[in-house]
């Protein structure tokens, strides 16, 4: 029985498919069946329950799934304090941002990372928060930022900072450069995402926790769009200033501080508990941290550190 196994086995369970671990794990499928049944065959047990949608660990395999955890847990721990020559550092890693929180942090983020660490290669992908945490989940994803969601099982938070929300109209309207009182904000024509994303669920939690109810006249999961279409006077949207820091310096859209109460969301830092990763994704966290506070203290990013 080796570590490699178990890692592999665990993400079986994980991801509930053969097919979409092997991909994940860049293992050909049959190689990765085989792994299983020289486990099935040691251990003299069945370990996965096959079905139309997938496979599920047996009895047995919940026990051997929940020791291999540990046992990895602590492999893992070992690699964190015994790293070893970190300038040696290879593999690659998959980081998943919201596109407002990419455009600010990705490229001082990368440049540091690669003139540290040439041999470790980066791939970022950009989505709403709802896109990050399901990535986070399946493991499709090392690591990711979202904005403000509940405990995820198997992952660590590590809260980065607080951005305040802003009633985003046009520059033109009358008082766009006047605070605006919460109650008065909802009741203007707003664009937003769809429910399913966090935002959307941030704002109406906020709005019945002060028993209003938002005037959504337009759904747009797609930020662009969304702000094209206020620009055009189709309605006003709720964003944080580096969402739209592009078409406020240009003087297209103005940002109204939402006030009584203030409107806001933290910005939240997600890293797996269990990883083959392990000081890979602890040094680039570590870097990802620290460049995310450099453009806080320097005023880029309109937020409060944490």
């Amino acid at each position: 029985m080796e570590l490699r196994q178990l890692r592999n086995f665990i993400r079986i369970c994980q991801m509930r498919s053969i097919t979409a671990a092997a991909e994940r794990l860049n293992i050909a499928q049959p190689a990765l069946s085989r792994q299983v049944q020289a486990l099935e065959e040691e251990l003299g047990v069945s370990l996965l329950r096959r079905h139309g949608r997938g496979v599920e660990p047996t009895e047995q395999g919940e026990l051997l799934l929940s020791r291999a955890e540990q046992l990895l847990a602590d492999a893992d721990s070992i690699l964190r304090d015994v790293p070893g020559n970190e300038g040696e550092l290879r593999g690659t890693l998959t980081l998943g941002l919201p596109p407002a929180v990419a455009e600010l942090l990705a490229e001082p983020l990368i440049a540091h990372f690669n003139a540290r660490y040439p041999q470790v290669r980066l791939r970022i992908v950009s989505g709403f928060t709802g896109h990050v945490r399901d990535w986070l989940q399946r493991g499709t994803i090392d690591l990711g930022i979202t904005y403000e969601i509940g405990p995820v099982s198997d992952l660590h938070a590590r809260p980065l900072v607080y951005e305040q929300l802003y009633l985003i109209c046009p520059a033109s309207d009358r008082g766009s450069s006047q605070p605006i009182g919460f109650a008065e904000a909802f009741e203007q024509p707003l664009i937003l995402p769809s429910p399913a994303h966090g935002l959307r669920r941030l704002i109406e939690a906020a709005a019945a926790g002060q028993g209003i109810t938002p005037e959504v006249v337009l759904e747009v999961d797609i930020v662009q769009v969304m702000l094209n279409f206020v620009r055009q006077g189709l309605g006003n949207t709720i964003l944080s200033r580096i969402s739209v820091r592009d078409m406020l310096a240009s003087g297209e859209l103005a940002a109204r501080p939402i006030t009584s109460p203030e409107l806001g969301r933290t910005v939240v830092l997600w890293t797996p508990g269990l990883t083959g990763n392990g000081w890979l994704v602890k040094r680039f966290a570590e870097m990802l941290v620290e460049q995310a506070q450099l453009l806080v203290e320097s005023g880029t990013w309109e937020a409060r550190w944490l």
